[in-house]
């Protein structure tokens, strides 16, 4: 984690120095390896800081933060765009500076030596670029992606010491909330995009369009630690498929927009999207985490970041697929929120099928 930090502080002072384009985007790969070291190990911090009965809280926290992490990113970083690009990678590197020297309260935990799998490394990078690639470029690309990922599996069955073990996909629990999760953000991740198009098909500013997007990551940002909390005393499943359920209904009624829906409405159903992720995502991770032995929450948290990944990219290309299919603007953004609606329903029925013992509160 420390090393993530570093990485990032390092290149993105360098990047702010780049003297040529091909430096500039070396130094951002090396950004995105730091960004992997640290949401490949922060939910396994947190497992071994926090007890079972205060670990949906301290999620619910996390995922508060990345939140607002990722909604005002995009803000701040067209802002200091519009001055000086360099500025960007500047104040990129404040926030890894502030954590790296705040890092030094994190317990040292307990590892144990294992031998690191490169190629079963090389092999799982390898299929998910190519997959993620091929959704936007050809599908091709994604099949031979699929293949490859394939053979990881098949490779990684007879390690010794694999890469990823394979025994925790086993756990049904595992298995179906991470593929939940992926579900999830196939659903939701294209709203804005779509619905970015839309707003432009009304003529409305881009400024003001921004500032009509913003009830669905408030609610989120104010909603997760919420439902983290409740995760610790009630069944995590059954309020994460209450959260999918209730994101269902808000795409669902934004696939039945007109061209004259009044604003109103589409802020109610934003915010009703926004607190139906918020009451998904944090007990979806407290169930991925929690349902595998300390030994595997660095995997566990490694995963969580590949099917985020993963469902983002599918999203997009499903919203792209769907737009280009027609003609009609408002069709291809209707059609779109009905498929984003139908994953977001699959989302539900999976994580209601995770539910295997009786729902009740759980004592402290």
């Amino acid at each position: 984690y420390r090393l993530g930090l570093a990485i990032i502080l390092a290149s993105s002072l360098a990047a702010s120095l780049s003297p040529a384009p091909i430096a500039l985007m070396a130094f951002s790969i090396a950004i995105g390896v730091g960004a992997a070291m640290i949401f490949g190990t922060n939910y396994a911090i947190l497992a071994s800081i926090y007890p079972q009965g205060e670990l949906g809280r301290a999620i619910g926290i996390n995922t508060l933060a990345v939140y607002t992490g990722l909604t005002s990113g995009p803000l701040i970083g067209g802002l200091l765009a519009s001055i000086d690009w360099r500025y960007i990678f500047l104040v990129n590197a404040a926030p890894a500076a502030l954590s790296l020297a705040l890092s030094g309260d994190i317990p040292a935990g307990r590892y144990r030596e294992r031998g690191y799998d490169a190629v079963g490394a090389a092999l799982l990078a390898s299929s998910l670029s190519l997959s993620v690639w091929g959704l936007t470029y050809d599908i091709y690309l994604t099949a031979l992606g699929l293949a490859l990922l394939a053979l990881f599996a098949a490779y990684e069955i007879n390690r010794a010491e694999p890469l990823i073990e394979p025994s925790i996909f086993r756990r049904f629990r595992f298995t179906a909330a991470s593929v939940a999760a992926m579900l999830n953000y196939a659903a939701t991740f294209a709203v804005t995009y779509v619905l970015s198009l839309y707003l432009h098909m009304r003529g409305i500013p881009p400024a003001y369009a921004g500032l009509l997007l913003l009830p669905q990551p408030l609610l989120m940002a104010i909603f997760a630690p919420i439902s983290g909390r409740i995760s610790d005393y009630v069944e995590p499943g059954l309020v994460s498929s209450m959260g999918m359920g209730t994101a269902a209904v808000a795409l669902a009624l934004m696939a039945s927009m007109t061209a004259s829906t009044p604003l109103w409405s589409l802020e109610l159903e934003l915010a009703l999207l926004g607190l139906g992720f918020a009451f998904f995502i944090s007990p979806n991770t407290y169930m991925i985490i929690g349902s595998v032995e300390p030994r595997h929450h660095g995997v566990a948290s490694s995963v969580v970041a590949v099917v985020r990944l993963v469902g983002q990219s599918l999203s997009m290309a499903i919203a792209a697929y769907v737009l280009a299919s027609t003609s009609d603007l408002l069709l291809g953004i209707r059609e779109s929120l009905a498929v984003l609606a139908a994953i977001s329903v699959a989302a539900a029925a999976l994580s209601l099928a995770r539910i295997r013992k009786p729902i009740v509160l759980k004592r402290r």
